[in-house]
């Protein structure tokens, strides 16, 4: 999408699949006097437009990406962040996320991109504590309406599950993917599967909308997803933190979107209006429209502590679940890792591998492709 009518253009690439986020880059657009060019790229797709991306005027300025992407600095060449651009009022922990190697490659603009649980309240009459409570709505339900929906193949979604066993992908910069939590969590979600409680067919166009169209209780999704659901259920619509299981909080990654800017943009051609963007997107306004069109959680404390003031449950909860959240690993292995992990639940789901086979298959490729720059 091109916003113009501008003398000075930057070159935007984003991963943000959100439908009103284009709204939001369309006001900054008019704010700023800048042209920009935004276009969304799949995530997997990322990695080959930086490695193609060059010095020319069509070349990417700025992306706007998940901070664990900023593992792919090697390829991208990313500006390193003064501490001069990122905003007073800019919530520090954030910070950490940015952080590749302790050193700052991305400008933190939304936090939180945790995943909650939503439950429509024509079927669910009280929050969810545990595991067990979900399976006892099912006999309840109408022939047709789903128990509970996620993207089931996707990885980011199999983190709380195993959380709850105590397991990590990363641990002390090391990976760790051949361990009992490891295996104990392929158990638990696969029988979830073979049990009929969760369709491992249904992807995460699916599942939304299942749920939007009311034909699920239940629904494993991010707190980007808010503001669509409410739009869907209206006042049918419950959101809360993940249940536990065996006892355990479930805990779901907790990561930022950052601005980041490849090629060293910082120090290129286009310096000043890529400050002048960077500025914006940290600015009162646009972090302001982060809730209000988005329902994501702003970095700007600001910002944040007003609307808490103002607005009722929603953004409490969504706030009160990051503390059962951890932080998603920057680290250059998390590309690695993500590719490895879906192989290993893959190999384990189709019965080619036992568990334990699962966790040592993963553990060896894993360490094989960081030893070969990820290149297996």
């Amino acid at each position: 999408m091109t916003f113009d009518c501008y003398a000075a253009t930057i070159n935007l690439a984003h991963t943000m699949k959100h439908e009103h986020f284009n709204e939001l880059l369309s006001a900054l657009a008019e704010q700023s006097g800048l042209t920009v060019n935004s276009v969304l790229v799949d995530q997997k797709a990322l990695k080959v437009r930086l490695v193609q991306n060059t010095s020319t005027s069509t070349s990417t300025d700025v992306v706007i990406v998940p901070a664990d992407h900023l593992g792919l600095d090697k390829y991208a060449n990313y500006s390193v962040i003064p501490d001069s651009l990122i905003a007073d009022t800019t919530d520090k922990r954030t910070l950490e996320t940015a952080k590749l190697n302790n050193t700052l490659l991305g400008i933190p603009i939304i936090q939180g991109n945790h995943l909650l649980l939503f439950y429509n309240k024509q079927f669910v009459k009280e929050p969810i504590e545990n595991w067990q409570d979900i399976y006892r709505i099912q006999s309840s339900l109408p022939e047709k309406v789903k128990l509970v929906t996620w993207s089931f193949m996707e990885m980011y979604w199999f983190i709380p599950f195993l959380s709850a066993f105590n397991g990590d992908l990363i641990v002390d910069n090391h990976v760790q993917l051949n361990t009992p939590a490891m295996q104990s969590a392929l158990k638990f979600v696969w029988d979830l599967n073979k049990q009929n409680l969760v369709d491992r067919q249904c992807d995460y166009t699916c599942s939304n909308n299942a749920f939007k169209a009311q034909q699920a209780a239940f629904t494993i999704d991010g707190a980007w997803a808010l503001k669509t659901y409410e739009e869907a259920l209206g006042d049918n619509l419950s959101v809360q933190q993940l249940p536990k299981l065996n006892g355990e909080y479930m805990q779901p990654y907790y990561s930022t979107f950052v601005l980041a800017f490849p090629n060293d943009g910082l120090n290129g051609v286009n310096k000043d209006n890529l400050i002048k963007f960077a500025k914006l997107v940290q600015a009162e306004k646009f972090q302001t429209m982060i809730w209000q069109k988005l329902q994501d959680i702003p970095v700007n404390t600001e910002v944040l502590n007003s609307l808490k003031s103002q607005q009722g449950t929603e953004l409490a909860t969504l706030i009160e679940a990051m503390q059962f959240t951890k932080a998603m690993p920057s680290t250059v292995s998390m590309i690695i890792v993500w590719e490895v992990l879906n192989k290993g639940f893959i190999r384990y789901g189709s019965g080619a591998l036992t568990a334990e086979q699962a966790g040592l298959f993963m553990q060896g490729l894993a360490e094989r492709s960081i030893a070969n720059e990820g290149d297996e």
